[in-house]
């Protein structure tokens, strides 16, 4: 499958989708990604930023930044961030929903933390499906795989250029 690298806000993350993915971008934060075709999932993405107080450090924040929960997974990778994933029902219409989730910790010295947000949204038993199954784990690989900036960012209206 031909791949295509994304670079989110100039840099702060970098990642790869299949190559005939549709792109959206705001200008004030955030994208969507799908495969244009009925029934595909959608891919949401979001980054948020957080700044400590003088008495912790952005590696403290990372090593914190999720308290334990019931049905939550979370993991150290890429040598200093933190991943969380999980799976969150969710209802559109009438429409049973499974949002599978990953929200990537990112520390920026010396006191600030980054979350990266994945949401990829598919209809409930969409899992099931061969096309949808295979689009899951390319979410996930490119997810762990990718490039996350640990420079402070440019907050604001950002356009993205094609």
């Amino acid at each position: 499958m031909e791949m295509k690298r994304i670079t989110y806000r100039g840099g702060i993350l970098e990642f790869t989708l299949p190559a005939n993915w549709v792109e959206e971008y705001e200008d004030e934060g955030g994208a969507t990604f799908y495969e244009d075709r009925p029934d595909s999932g959608t891919l949401r993405l979001n980054v948020l930023g957080f700044e400590g107080p003088e008495t912790i450090t952005a590696s403290d924040m990372v090593r914190t930044v999720f308290r334990p929960e019931e049905g939550m997974s979370d993991e150290d990778f890429q040598d200093g961030l933190r991943l969380r994933t999980y799976i969150a029902p969710a209802s559109e219409k009438g429409e049973a929903l499974a949002i599978y989730r990953w929200h990537v910790a990112v520390p920026i010295m010396p006191r600030s933390l980054r979350l990266v947000i994945f949401a990829h949204t598919i209809v409930c038993g969409q899992e099931n499906d061969d096309s949808i199954s295979q689009e899951l784990r390319i979410i996930d690989s490119s997810i762990r795989s990718g490039f996350y900036s640990r420079e402070a960012g440019v907050s604001g209206a950002f356009r993205h250029s094609a």
